[in-house]
């Protein structure tokens, strides 16, 4: 019998968060992902399409929307959450709203009893993880970005394209 299973939170189940769902689902990344989202119902109806598509997917991964209370003993919990940026919105301008809405995810999920690893996927991605490194009181070994995967996949994919 397995005891021991991989869990992901992913807090925003926005574009970004559903990307990352869609993602772990297809490389069977973990055997439960528990998805939170600001409003409730949206993560609901996320949790039932991921699961519909489970029958494809050729693992038995348990999905479900959650609580922060879910974090206690998850292995990673992503944060994809934020809000996005307006037109002429200065990055400075991003960080300071995006601060407040991690001040409402980093305080619960650390009261859950959260001891694993943070990954942060929100703009701007580098201060936001410090941020994240800084109210979560972690290690920073246990707060990772994602930093510029997405700028290197591009590097690499449009002079690919280019040459053919």
């Amino acid at each position: 019998m397995k005891t021991d299973t991989r869990k992901v939170v992913l807090i925003g189940c926005g574009m970004v968060g559903m990307s990352y769902a869609y993602s772990m689902l297809n490389q069977n990344v973990c055997d439960e992902l528990v998805l939170i989202d600001v409003d409730q119902k949206k993560a609901v109806g996320e949790a039932m399409d991921l699961n519909h598509g489970l029958a494809f997917a050729g693992n038995n991964m348990k999905i479900y929307a959650g609580k922060y209370s879910d974090c206690q003993d998850a292995d990673i919990v992503a944060i994809c959450a934020g809000v996005a940026q307006k037109p002429g919105e200065t990055r400075l301008d991003l960080l300071q709203r995006n601060t407040e809405v991690f001040k409402n995810i980093i305080d619960p999920v650390t009261e859950s009893g959260f001891n694993g690893i943070f990954l942060v996927a929100t703009n701007p991605v580098d201060i936001m993880t410090r941020i994240t490194c800084t109210l979560s009181g972690f290690n920073p070994r246990r707060v990772l970005g994602t930093g510029t995967a997405l700028d290197t996949a591009r590097l690499r994919y449009c002079p690919g394209d280019y040459l053919r």
